[in-house]
């Protein structure tokens, strides 16, 4: 079940496609989890229509008692993991800012959107970037990873 709970984690934080959940529920049902909508979104394929994979999604968390949590909540809660890994060396900054793809939500604390920005623009900042500005670059986001985790810990 638990491969099923971090896809609706992710899910709700918008960081999977609509496309992949049937793939995801086959994956569900080959480690044991099993209800019928479940099995049906199992069978579509990638090119299903969206609606009728979003419809049997849901179908499928609720016969499973499965509650997705909300956006603000799910970013939140994936913000925090991706800093914690950063700060704890678990990912290294170039991972971490690689995953960064959100710019910001108004709901965002200052720090965690001092965060998910600084990871938003490294790309196109590591193209014309010494080494020097690279290095400062991820001191910087390891400082705003940082921030994050004490915040988190605060709460």
């Amino acid at each position: 079940m638990e491969v099923l709970r971090e896809a609706v984690w992710r899910q709700a934080a918008g960081l999977v496609y609509p496309e992949e959940l049937p793939t995801i529920a086959a994956e569900a049902l080959a480690r044991g989890v099993d209800s019928p909508a479940l099995r049906e979104l199992a069978g579509l394929g990638r090119g299903s229509d969206t609606t009728e994979i979003r419809d049997l999604y849901l179908a499928a968390l609720e016969e499973l008692g499965i509650s997705a949590p909300s956006i603000e909540v799910a970013v939140r809660r994936w913000l925090r993991d991706l800093a914690d890994a950063l700060v704890s060396g678990r990912m290294s900054a170039t991972e971490a800012a690689g995953k960064l793809v959100l710019p910001g939500e108004a709901w965002m604390t200052e720090k965690e959107f001092g965060f998910a920005h600084l990871g938003y623009y490294q790309e196109e900042f590591a193209d014309f970037a010494s080494a020097e500005q690279v290095s400062e670059y991820e001191n910087d986001l390891r400082e705003a990873a940082q921030a994050v985790v004490d915040e988190a810990a605060a709460v």
